[in-house]
């Protein structure tokens, strides 16, 4: 994370410079105030030199102005760029890390990670300068004054350290676990609320909201119990740091007055002496008391770091992009495992799929349909054997070039909160609207389009909300008819349509999968039979692959189903 700071030196300059000078008036007065009282109680006052202490002193209040003014626009750039560039990191690493990264982690917990935990790292350079590099100021200022008045009275001045690294040691490892033990907590309850609100349909037609909220209200309790605990610890902390400074003041002015009794030091020097005192038992208490935070920001600034180092990514950098691609597949031996299993999802799986012809994939729940999608997409990566695509091995392609020409339409279609053009167009450039047009038109979209009140600038809502479910399916066949792919997945790409509708969009399918290759996951025997071949799968192996005709004389999944469709015994 120091990197950071890099090309920043000039801003953080800029900061210790501005806070120094606003700083002057507490680590410069104590001086100031002890030599003008000494100079009052002498029996020939220096009338010029208390105008010049007092002209000095208040020179250094009226500063303060507008140094603290350059030292927080200095401050606030370097603190909020930092965060943004924070977030530009989780962004960027986000979109390269593997699906299967963002599977075990929930939306709420990556939400959390990058506004709650950026937000506390935005506050480090603030406690760094201001706390950190106030306290060195005040030791370095009051040792150096009170060395040259009175050097004995440095070792009771410093006895004080000691005691607060004591009290500072003792309560860190508790401090640290009870902050460690809040973040996860209210990383928790991002992800069940994420959940909840997710989930809302189908809790409300199921009719368990209770259930639901019981969840939910479980993890804002933990919330609430690991922040009381946390607050409790920070707050009994700080009262005993502050008990300390305050006694400890009270030894430190009843020995400097004893020693002004005694004629060693003058009452200036203890004025001075016990201000200089003040400024560093304030500076170490404030310190302390900043503990929890740091200690809040370290466990923010791990978590940060579990995502900016994650090694599950998919590494596309330096490798080589093409422009255009066939769509031939070939698969040598692939096999692939999750990791949280110990069963091949895929075993020992070879295939070929020629350029330009449809390959359905069909076979029992589990038997690896979508893993394969995900391994034909470099969504995953096999984990022995390899998968050429026209002849290249697509472990070192850069896939995103590869995705550019893939149409994928699947079973849950995804949306954002955008007009109907905007979500159809996505991820191209110069999409006109009458090309928008012409792919609602092929997927029997256009007219319930134009029927909106906006027509194709309506907004669908988030998550096309405001659409049907059939609505919606026509409007991700569109989007990737707008795309004119070399490669179509479509994965249960009807499901969600009438037998009705179904069949004109089956029509408007067969147009767009002429000439392209296409990979057909579906249950609906309709939807399959008119592909050039069928591989069934199952337990991740591969059980057959011919032309529909010819695996109905075989005994496989699909002859079941068909004849099971026909009545047939």
């Amino acid at each position: 994370m120091g990197d950071l700071l890099r090309g920043r030196t000039p801003r953080i300059v800029k900061v210790f410079f501005w806070i120094i000078l606003k700083g002057a008036p507490v680590w410069v007065g104590p001086f100031l105030t002890g030599r003008i009282i000494d100079l009052g109680s002498a029996a020939d006052p220096d009338v010029g030199k208390l105008i010049l202490y007092i002209s000095i002193l208040a020179l250094l209040f009226i500063q303060n102005v507008p140094s603290a003014m350059m030292y927080m626009g200095n401050l606030v750039h370097l603190t909020r760029g930092i965060g943004r560039d924070l977030r530009i990191r989780i962004c960027r690493q986000l979109q390269i890390l593997s699906l299967h990264y963002h599977s075990r982690n929930s939306i709420g917990a990556l939400h959390t990670k990058a506004i709650r935990d950026i937000e506390l790292i935005e506050q480090l350079p603030k406690l760094v300068t201001e706390q950190g590099f106030g306290f060195l100021m005040a030791v370095l200022i009051s040792s150096v004054a009170i060395y040259q008045t009175k050097p004995e009275a440095l070792l009771f001045f410093f006895l004080v350290v000691p005691i607060c690294a004591v009290i500072s040691s003792y309560f860190r490892k508790k401090l640290n676990d009870s902050a460690n033990s809040y973040r996860k907590s209210m990383e928790g309850m991002s992800m069940h609320l994420n959940e909840m609100v997710t989930m809302i349909p189908i809790t409300r037609a199921h009719g368990v909201e209770e259930q639901q909220l019981r969840s939910v209200e479980s993890g804002i309790h933990s919330v609430y119990r690991h922040g009381v605990d946390f607050d409790k610890l920070t707050q009994l902390f700080m009262a005993l740091s502050w008990v300390v400074m305050g006694v400890m003041q009270v030894l430190f002015l009843g020995g400097s007055m004893y020693a002004c009794f005694e004629g060693h030091i003058s009452v200036g020097d203890v004025v001075m002496f016990n201000g200089f005192f003040i400024t560093l038992s304030n500076s170490l208490a404030t310190l302390l008391t900043v503990i929890p935070q740091l200690l809040q920001m370290r466990e923010s600034i791990e978590s940060i770091s579990e995502v900016l180092s994650a090694p599950d990514q998919e590494e596309n950098s330096g490798k080589p992009t093409y422009a255009s691609v066939r769509g031939a597949f070939n698969l040598e031996q692939v096999s692939f495992t999750y990791p949280e299993s110990d069963r091949h999802a895929i075993r020992k799986l070879t295939l070929r799929i020629e350029a330009g012809t449809s390959l359905a994939i069909v076979g029992p729940s589990g038997g690896g349909k979508s893993t394969l999608l995900a391994l034909l997409l470099g969504f995953i990566r096999p984990g022995a054997g390899k998968i050429m695509l026209d002849g290249r091995d697509m472990q070192q392609m850069d896939l995103r070039s590869y995705r550019q020409q893939v149409g994928v339409v699947t079973q849950d279609p995804v949306f954002f909160s955008g007009s109907v053009f905007e979500n159809i167009a996505y991820g191209g450039e110069n999409v006109t609207r009458e090309e928008v047009f012409q792919a609602l038109e092929k997927a029997h979209a256009r007219k319930f389009v134009e029927e909106l009140p906006d027509g194709l600038d309506a907004r669908i809502g988030v998550d096309g909300a405001r659409l049907s479910g059939g609505q919606m399916q026509r409007l991700s066949i569109a989007r990737a008819i707008v795309r004119d792919p070399k490669v179509l997945i479509l994965d249960e790409a009807t499901s969600a349509l009438d037998m009705e509708s179904e069949r004109h969009i089956q029509s408007a399918l067969d147009a767009l999968m002429k000439d392209r290759t296409t990979l057909i996951v579906a249950h609906r025997i309709s939807t399959v039979e008119n592909a050039d071949r069928i591989a069934v799968l199952d337990k991740g192996r591969l059980i057959d692959c011919d032309t529909p005709d010819q695996l109905l004389n075989n005994e496989n999944f699909y002859s079941r189903a068909v004849r099971g469709i026909n009545g047939e015994s």
